[in-house]
């Protein structure tokens, strides 16, 4: 498992409207489709979002451009990734998230569906 922060990109912006940890298997890839579910709402219905960017935060203890024969085997180390994400409109979005999407189209921002049909249970 590895540990990934998500962010949420405002709407229309890079800049992060809000941030949440969470340990998942792997990596999500660009362009992935992320549903998040919260407790407030029944499975599967959720916040959807397709990540635009991963950022992987690393530390290394040389500070040379190149390592030393002594310092050649010190390796670096993971300190944090970011999944930056957009917001997407999916199949099971809340009722909460479909308005709130729409606000933002009806403001003129683009924003992306998620390419699937909605499966009924």
């Amino acid at each position: 498992m590895v540990e990934v922060v998500v962010v949420v990109r405002e709407v229309g912006s890079v800049r992060p409207d809000y941030s949440l940890n969470f340990e998942l298997p792997e990596v999500p890839r660009v362009g992935s489709y992320l549903s998040i579910r919260r407790p407030d709402h029944r499975d599967p219905l959720g916040e959807d979002l397709v990540v635009r960017k991963v950022w992987w935060r690393l530390f290394h203890p040389v500070t040379a451009g190149f390592a030393s024969d002594a310092e050649a085997e010190r390796k670096g180390s993971l300190t944090e990734i970011f999944v930056e994400c957009d917001v997407a409109l999916g199949p099971y979005a809340t009722e909460r998230w479909r308005e709130k999407v729409e606000r933002y189209r009806a403001a003129g921002h683009e924003i992306e569906d998620f390419e699937v049909s909605r499966r009924r249970f």
